[in-house]
């Protein structure tokens, strides 16, 4: 996006600004933003909240961010937490930390290292590490490769206490060409090579090509189709 403002958009420390369309956007420290962005480059560095939606080129948040409406950037890069209560739009996103969004993400390519949870995710290619439970409705792509982070499973130790606790992604619907899954439970996975790793528990597997189950996961049914 190519930014017509003349003007930037600059908060340092504890401060407020209207939005509109600027050259660049960034804050530094505690921020709040009253209405939408358009902006060259969006760039956080501590807490934002945003009453309205961001359109960028490229949106780098290092913090904690709320956006009321929309984020539709090109390329987007999340160490922290962000809320996002309409949808993201993009061509890249890369996030390490914690990604909430009541709509949809649309993507070229989608890498999460973290927590999710989104109404939709649809890209060419998806890359999801969980920590900790994430919850995704459906799931559509190209390539779609979903594990857990490596290390101590420590959920083995606390089967005794009634806690929501583990590293396992959630989703009613998962749709590709190429699917590799772990720690996933899913109502129904469809595609041409469907690979169901450890610790999945999937209701449904419609295959064209491929199919194979490690032997700790649970399918209730699959079939060529």
């Amino acid at each position: 996006m190519r930014s017509d403002g003349s003007r930037n958009l600059i908060i340092n420390g504890i401060g407020s600004s209207n939005g509109g369309i600027v050259r660049n956007a960034k804050i530094d420290g505690v921020g709040k933003v009253d209405g939408d962005i358009a902006c060259t480059d969006f760039i956080l560095n501590g807490r934002v909240e945003v009453l309205g939606s961001v359109k960028a080129a490229s949106a780098e948040m290092n913090g904690s961010a709320v956006i009321a409406g929309d984020l539709h950037a090109a390329r987007t890069r999340i160490q922290g937490r962000v809320r996002i209560e309409g949808d993201f739009v993009g061509e890249s996103m890369e996030m390490n930390g914690t990604l909430i969004v009541k709509g949809s993400c649309e993507a070229e390519t989608f890498n999460a290292d973290g927590k999710l949870q989104l109404g939709a995710l649809n890209a060419d290619t998806i890359h999801i590490t969980v920590h900790g439970n994430s919850s995704v409705a459906e799931i559509g792509g190209e390539t779609i490769r979903i594990r857990k982070q490596p290390g101590i499973d420590f959920a083995k130790w606390l089967r005794v206490l009634p806690l929501p606790f583990g590293n396992k992604l959630t989703a009613q619907v998962i749709e590709g060409d190429h699917i590799d899954l772990a720690y996933t439970t899913a109502e129904v996975v469809r595609g041409a090579n469907v690979k169901i790793g450890p610790g999945c528990e999937i209701g449904l597997v419609e295959y064209t090509l491929k199919f194979d189950q490690d032997k700790s996961s649970a399918v209730k049914q699959y079939k060529k189709v």
